[in-house]
């Protein structure tokens, strides 16, 4: 006679037909499915399945160990056959479990190597993120970062994320098609750049989910593709924002700074509690499993100031010094755990010759190095979720560059666009719309 867990798991897995799912009720288990699969399966914004993993003991009957795929199964002796179960969404985050948290769907360490790859065999992801509107005013800039042979180890020209938003001086969707085209990453920064520190779900959710239209029908960028988001200034918007990600299907968030930085911190999930403080205010408090944070981590400048984008520190005053204060970031995370250099830039910034100048140097520095990828933050979560050592690093796919079926945009028009009650006029290559 089998015991009540085996009896709740012969009848999720349709074993024992008919059989009362009582011993499930007892011990809370409604569900195979992890926060991916229930994400994904979800009908509409709010309607989610919750989530099971169970960890099966030596005890088990044979039967039940061809679990199926959705289900972690673990052969280790436990002290109890009791399931454990994962968080739920939105109900107060509680500590990390690492015995329940586990890739590629969950990540609550910061400062562990995925997969358990040795520092030498690890390769050293280089994220470059922009932020703010796409136009004329920073079309050169990124033209001579990415558009002058740089490539990857594999031959993969290198490649950034840009947080979009039709605020703070104007988009022209045009150039956004073929960013894309090229291989970078779209992401949103909010319709308005406005301040949303009280926003609430509802207005989180017409500021980010509303960007993301705009990339999609006048930017050409295909809908899922546009999976992160960063708020203007820095300003997160707690369990509202949070549960608008969750709800919209977003994949991950890159709006927090982390003061600690010895050693950095790989990106994680909000499965359980912030494993660091909450610098800026408000933070979220509950659950959001699969969810990704890819974080700030801050850069020391060269007087010892500590900042969040590179555009926020104690600028030096030469292109020599530029370069030494980059490349003294970059050789903490090289040197200790690896984790993703975060640059994190406004364009502004490289109005000054000696920014540009210095920055440039340092981009060709560690292009030459063959363990560095400059990659997007979509692709360096699909690194993290399977991770992959130098030695087959060239073959990993999500970091190919098949781009073929983005086409650019070569003669774009003006469309008028009412748009929070004003009309805009913005560039693009797609089909005006009225609204």
């Amino acid at each position: 006679m089998f015991d009540c867990f085996s009896q709740c798991a012969l009848f999720l897995k349709h074993i024992v037909p008919g059989d009362s799912p009582e011993c499930c009720l007892k011990m809370g288990v409604e569900s195979l499915q992890t926060p991916e699969d229930q994400r994904q399966s979800s009908s509409s914004p709010g309607n989610h399945a919750v989530d099971l993993t169970i960890f099966w003991s030596n005890s088990t009957p044979p039967a039940l160990r061809d679990a199926p795929p959705q289900v972690l199964v673990s052969t280790t002796a436990l002290s109890s056959s009791a399931p454990k179960t994962s968080p739920l969404v939105n109900e107060p985050a509680k500590n990390c479990r690492k015995d329940i948290c586990l890739l590629p769907n969950c990540k609550c360490d910061q400062v562990d190597i995925p997969g358990g790859i040795p520092l030498k065999d690890t390769p050293q992801i280089v994220l470059i993120t922009f932020d703010d509107a796409v136009n004329d005013h920073n079309k050169r800039i990124y033209a001579d970062f990415f558009e002058r042979g740089r490539k990857n180890p594999n031959g993969c020209p290198i490649v950034a994320t840009f947080y979009v938003t039709q605020g703070a001086g104007g988009t022209d969707y045009g150039q956004v098609q073929n960013l894309y085209a090229a291989g970078h990453e779209m992401a949103s920064h909010t319709i308005t750049h406005s301040h949303g520190k009280r926003f609430s779900y509802e207005q989180w959710a017409h500021e980010v989910d509303g960007q993301r239209e705009l990339l999609a029908k006048y930017g050409g960028v295909k809908r899922e593709d546009i999976r992160g988001m960063r708020a203007p200034y820095l300003e997160i918007g707690g369990d509202s924002m949070f549960k608008m990600l969750y709800d919209y299907k977003f994949t991950y968030d890159s709006s927090m700074p982390i003061y600690e930085n010895r050693p950095p911190s790989w990106p994680y999930t909000l499965d359980y509690k912030l494993p660091h403080n909450c610098v800026i205010p408000s933070c979220p408090i509950n659950s959001y499993p699969g969810i990704w944070e890819v974080p700030m981590v801050v850069l020391e400048d060269l007087k010892g100031g500590k900042c969040a984008m590179v555009d926020f520190c104690s600028n030096p005053t030469t292109s020599a010094d530029v370069y030494r204060m980059l490349m003294n970031n970059f050789e903490r995370h090289h040197t200790t755990n690896r984790a993703p250099f975060y640059l994190y830039f406004h364009a502004t910034w490289f109005a000054q010759a000696q920014n540009k100048q210095g920055f440039i140097s340092f981009l060709d520095k560690i292009v030459a190095m063959n363990d560095v990828w400059v990659v997007t933050n979509w692709q360096a979560i699909q690194w993290i979720k399977n991770p992959t050592p130098l030695s087959h690093i060239n073959n990993f796919a999500p970091f190919g560059c098949n781009y073929q079926a983005r086409p650019k945009c070569s003669n774009a028009k003006v469309c008028s666009l009412q748009l929070n009650n004003k009309v805009q006029y913005l560039k693009t290559c797609q089909t005006c719309s009225a609204h």
